[in-house]
């Protein structure tokens, strides 16, 4: 692949997916089709990557398509700050005819020379020329076709929708269906997109996807059945922020963290590891709006409550997971062997499936992404207001810790979900503070987390278990048996790593101690 010095122009793509379910393609499409405002265009393009995924890994999608009669070459990045939402695309047009008989081009990273994302580019490259690493080829190929319509939306601003149907095919002959719905901005703000995916997820029951044609063709390519699993980001905050700023950039990073996760487990790419990351997102959720929603007016009481709702709905697929993990380690043992019912609730694929779920996700994303609002009178700097919660966590948490053993489950769980809390609103605000400093707090709190969670997962399979062996599964007795006998040193195991928590230097003791201390 040759190297020219050419820059592509800079661009930043701002778009949602919805996923068309098949059952609603037909009516989705009338809703699309308008004789005056909408085309057709078919689309095929080639992928290039390397066969261990390195651009894919560092968040580039570059492929080489064919558009009508002629050839486009694009880049696109998954910047660090467009927190899954916002992409930089650069497309340069490449020379010669692109009729059906026509030879496809090679990829050129020289006309993306001098864009972050061709900076990128260069340097993976550069890394495998040094490695004597193969460059990329195509690794799989799209054939789509497209219904596109663009035209101004009630909400102020122009957007641009494509419904894709299509295929995804690699040489070796794999495939895999692609039926969406992009809505990509064309002038206005991201609220925009957010006002107007919303609205079709919620008249048409569609569901937002993150898992674009990119990543969707890169695990075809790997044979994979699972996608990466997301992990959480650090927002980026700044002392002179507002709280409100500050509410938003945290609800901004873990919506990357659920929506990656859940986008994963609606495409039945997930596994039982998407199913906790994901309630770990929605738990910091909850954690950043309770305790700063009160003092921003542009929140709304009742996410806290719906978020709720699906972390509930996932946590009985979690606790099935935890379940049948005992069960094996058990058989593994000379334990009976039994097979568990069907779940009773929905399973993970359906929770992240529910167009309820996306109707939320969108909401929250709507304020992340809205403008922030200025502090209110009265309202302490961020660093304190900050400082003050995390005393009070902490308070919470390990006060009389040294008796846990003793104390009743249902104090025990409130244990965890306060350390819980405490750590996430660690990890959250971080960057407020000495980096060292917060760090070591994090890592001292998370043996206790660790120890804790190991106690909930043998009381949650006992009590499953008698459930279960009191509706006609006996051999359940033998697991719920088990799990109660391990119990009491569990609970004796927690305390000392609470000791440990509870004499991690407190960081933020000084910020504000004197107005705490009034």
């Amino acid at each position: 692949m040759g190297a020219r010095e050419r820059t592509a122009p800079a661009a930043s793509e701002v778009e949602l997916k919805l996923h068309i379910p098949a059952d609603r393609v037909a009516e989705v499409e009338r809703a699309l089709h308008d004789r005056t405002r909408s085309h057709t265009v078919h689309l095929r393009a080639a992928y290039f990557d390397t066969a261990d995924g390195r651009l894919g890994a560092a968040g580039l999608a570059w492929r080489v398509r064919r558009e009508g009669q002629r050839w486009v070459q694009t880049l696109k990045w998954a910047a660090p700050k467009g927190h899954g939402f916002q992409r930089d695309e650069h497309n340069q047009p490449v020379p010669g005819p692109a009729g059906r008989r026509a030879a496809w081009p090679d990829g050129d990273p020289g006309v993306f020379a001098g864009t972050p994302a061709g900076d990128r580019l260069a340097d993976v490259l550069a890394d495998l020329a040094a490695a004597g690493a193969a460059a990329p080829s195509v690794r799989f190929r799209t054939n789509v076709h497209r219904l596109e319509r663009t035209q101004r939306v009630r909400t102020g601003g122009t957007v641009t929708f494509a419904m894709d149907r299509g295929t995804i095919t690699t040489p070796e002959g794999a495939a895999t269906d692609v039926c969406e719905l992009e809505v990509e901005l064309v002038s206005g703000t991201p609220l925009t997109v957010i006002a107007t995916a919303r609205h079709w997820a919620e008249r048409h029951g569609l569901w937002l996807d993150t898992v674009n044609k990119a990543m969707r063709g890169a695990l075809l390519a790997d044979g994979a059945v699972t996608a990466r699993v997301a992990r959480g980001a650090r927002p980026a905050l700044r002392p002179d922020m507002s709280v409100d700023a500050a509410l938003r950039e945290m609800v901004q990073a873990c919506l990357v963290q659920v929506l990656r996760n859940t986008s994963a487990l609606a495409n039945d790419l997930g596994g039982p590891e998407h199913v906790h990351i994901a309630r770990v997102g929605i738990r910091k959720l909850r954690t950043v709006l309770g305790e700063f929603g009160h003092l921003s007016p542009a929140v709304d009481p009742a996410w806290a409550a719906r978020l709720g709702e699906v972390f509930g709905r996932l946590g009985a697929t979690r606790d099935r997971d935890v379940i049948g993990g005992l069960i094996h380690d058990l058989e593994a043992i000379g334990g009976p062997t039994f097979t568990l019912p069907p779940l009773a609730r929905d399973d993970a694929g359906d929770v992240a499936r529910d167009p309820s779920l996306t109707l939320l996700l969108l909401d929250l994303l709507a304020y992340a992404h809205g403008p922030a609002l200025p502090p209110a009178e009265g309202e302490p700097p961020l660093r304190e207001a900050v400082a003050g919660e995390m005393r009070r966590l902490r308070r919470q948490a390990l006060r009389g810790h040294a008796h846990f053993p003793t104390m009743e489950e249902e104090q025990q769980h409130m244990v965890r979900k306060r350390l819980k809390r405490l750590r996430y609103l660690a990890e959250l605000t971080a960057g407020l503070f000495p980096a060292k400093q917060a760090n070591r707090y994090i890592k001292a709190l998370a043996p206790a987390q660790d120890a804790l969670g190991a106690l909930n997962d043998l009381i949650v399979a006992r009590d499953t278990c008698t459930a279960l062996a009191q509706e006609g599964f006996p051999q359940a007795w033998f697991a719920a048996g088990w799990a109660a006998a391990q119990i009491p040193a569990a609970a004796e195991a927690c305390v000392a790593p609470l000791d440990l928590a509870a004499e991690a230097p407190r960081y933020w003791r000084e910020v504000g101690s004197r107005r705490h201390r009034r």
